[in-house]
């Protein structure tokens, strides 16, 4: 039997725990208390606020962690109440805060706080935070302005580059003909940014707006205060009544139907992962496991800052001949040089060797985030890029766009129309990185997958590497470094992130996978061969589950999509299935720590001689998990348990 660090190294890949929420309730309303903030606001079952919380950013747009003290809390049938107070800072200590919480029954709830500073603190942000849930997203919304104008809007559908509503005191927002909830913000000026950008399942509002200059300096001294106050307007309707969940639909399996008709069919996207020219001395003897794993491409990353290109490709070219697999160059053009000539050298470098199967090419400026309202840093244009690009590699696909996150193609647009295809990554541990916040950034992809295709018109666009780690900061120097091993932390901006080597990155990889499949992506690459975004665990030399994951959908190359229909339960789930001549493959994972079941209806496929392999916690993944025959009635998924069910067109032959 595992020992609980043991299932929790198994699980998220750390010892490290996360802190369990207080869940407050006054009739209707109910809401988490958690590290000081609020966070699944909901009335009447349905979520109006995803979160509140009062947050200090440095800098570099880093977070002071609150330190909690004296906290009470006091719950009443028809009311809750919570006092604390918090300090934090450089140094822990700079801001001291005073809080308190205050929830009703009627649907009524004001967060308070008091801020003063005992030292001076340099800080990019400092204030209220407020998160609207992604299901708001193009609903109707009346924004008030600090000047009192009252102006009916809606939420964007299609992602906002920038900042949708500006100079807000209060959002009053239509969730249902039944239901709206106004927020009222006061003790400074708000504006909201589409954090869907990022890949976060939020809008946030925040304080102050980015025209005022940042950062500034609150003085030792001063003092603060401001108020979050959220009302909520429901009317009982007869048909709210007949959609209120019962108790009994509420525990009732989830389902899917894996529909005969393949009308929306499309090709499996490729898949690839990501070598990086720093790690080719650990990708090089691992040339037997990429052959193994059979990706249908490597993104090979070449940085020429301070990558040499000629030992870079010889080497790039030795792993992709060694394990059969074919590579796409990815090039980070200095910035400050003459974009022809350091194609010129890579054209160069290449000769003699393997060529690439495609090019995407990338200026090193912008790998960094330009916030609105800052200048453009000095970058060669993007018909410098490509001209140069094309002329070195003239019969080569090329793509383009960033090498960074979706946010900034959408705010440094190329020009799609001179692409074969458009590229950029995403990372879900930019804003949070606790447990449920990275799963939640799920949700999000197919509002990206759908911006993009808005933006590209015909040109095809790839995503990846993508990891739960981030693979480059844009917003600051560096990425942040974190404990090895089993020590390692959950923090947001980190390029080692335990949860990649564990059950969770697999299970978080095949929704990822699954959303830009569904989204019409040509290609998807995830994860890296090896180093801290790699696919086998650092304190062992052996495959990760996510290794397993991404091998049974490699095998799943050139086949058909096959079409699902999902009802989804409580517990969230990603599936995705794939149709072949002689069998049909159906990946689950189940995305929460808690146990999810899940009804399986194959509809006109034969599931009589169905097989089912699972990611179990303890297992040793040295091998793909072994098949075992499907048992009937419904599938029980432990906590972030990711299986594979195979539907053979006939028996095995035995």
């Amino acid at each position: 039997m595992q020992t609980v660090e043991a299932r929790a190294v198994a699980l998220t890949g750390t010892t490290q725990s996360e802190a369990e929420p207080v869940r407050l309730e006054a009739g209707p309303l109910c809401v988490e208390f958690d590290g000081g903030g609020l966070r699944y606001l909901c009335y009447e079952g349905e979520e109006v606020i995803r979160a509140i919380a009062f947050l200090a950013r440095d800098e570099n747009w880093g977070t002071h962690p609150l330190k909690l003290d004296d906290v009470q809390i006091e719950q009443r049938a028809d009311a809750f109440e919570v006092l604390f107070r918090g300090t934090c800072g450089p140094s822990g200590k700079e801001l001291q805060l005073a809080a308190s919480i205050v929830g009703h029954a009627d649907g009524q709830l004001e967060f308070n706080a008091h801020a003063t500073l005992a030292g001076d603190m340099l800080t990019n942000r400092t204030g209220f935070v407020v998160l609207h849930p992604l299901e708001v997203s193009g609903k109707p919304v009346v924004v008030e302005t600090v000047d009192g104008q009252r102006n009916a809007m809606r939420f964007p559908e299609q992602i906002d580059p920038f900042q949708p509503f500006r100079d807000i005191r209060a959002l009053t927002t239509q969730h249902s003909d039944a239901l709206s909830v106004e927020v009222r913000m006061e003790g400074d000026t708000f504006e909201m940014e589409d954090q869907r950008n990022w890949s976060d399942a939020s809008f946030k509002t925040y304080v102050r707006p980015l025209a005022l200059p940042w950062p500034y300096t609150l003085a030792r001294g001063s003092a603060f205060a401001q108020s979050v106050k959220v009302t909520v307007h429901a009317v009982q309707t007869a048909a709210a009544d007949a959609m209120a969940p019962d108790d009994a639909s509420a525990s009732a399996p989830a389902r899917i139907r894996i529909d005969g008709d393949a009308d929306a069919a499309r090709t499996v996207p490729q898949l690839g992962i990501g070598v990086r020219a720093e790690n080719l001395d650990t990708a090089l003897p691992r040339a037997g496991s990429l052959h193994a794993l059979n990706p249908a491409y490597f993104v090979a990353h070449l940085d020429l800052r301070h990558d040499d290109p000629n030992s870079a490709l010889q080497r790039f070219a030795q792993l992709s001949d060694t394990a059969r697999v074919p590579y796409v160059l990815e090039v980070v053009l200095t910035g400050d040089g003459d974009p022809a000539d350091e194609m010129r050298r890579v054209a160069a470098a290449v000769r003699g060797h393997s060529a690439p199967l495609a090019l995407q090419v990338s200026p090193a400026p912008d790998l960094k985030a330009v916030l609105p309202g800052s200048p453009w840093p000095p970058c060669p244009s993007f018909d410098d890029v490509y001209a140069a690009a094309r002329a070195a590699f003239p019969d080569t696909p090329l793509g383009g766009g960033t090498f960074a996150y979706f946010t900034e193609l959408n705010r440094k647009r190329p020009p799609f129309a001179k692409l074969d295809y458009a590229t950029f990554t995403t990372c879900p541990i930019v804003h949070a990185a606790d447990d449920r916040s990275v799963m939640e950034t799920l949700a999000t992809l197919p509002f990206i997958a759908g911006s993009v295709t808005a933006l590209a018109g015909a040109t095809p666009y790839r995503v990846g590497p993508s990891t739960i780690a981030s693979r480059d900061n844009p917003y600051g120097a560096a990425t942040l470094p974190n404990e090895p091993g089993r020590r390692a932390r959950r923090i947001c901006l980190t390029d080692n992130d335990p949860r990649q080597r564990a059950l969770y990155g697999a299970a978080w990889n095949l929704g990822y996978f699954a959303a830009f499949a569904a989204g019409g992506a040509t290609h998807i690459a995830l994860a890296e061969l090896t180093g801290p975004r790699g696919l086998f665990d650092e304190t062992k030399p052996t495959p990760t589950p996510l290794y397993q994951l991404l091998a049974s959908l490699a095998a799943a190359r050139d086949a058909q999509t096959a079409h699902l229909t999902i009802e989804r339960g409580r517990v969230p789930f990603a599936a995705f299935a794939a149709k072949q001549p002689a069998s049909t493959t159906l990946w689950v994972a189940n995305l929460s720590a808690q146990q999810n079941r899940i009804e399986l209806d194959f509809g006109a496929t034969d599931g009589a001689h169905a097989s089912l392999a699972r990611w179990l916690p303890g297992a040793d993944f040295t091998h793909a998990p072994a098949p075992a025959p499907l048992p009937s009635g419904v599938l029980s998924l432990g906590p972030y348990e990711t299986a594979v069910i195979r539907l053979n067109a006939s028996a095995p032959s035995r």
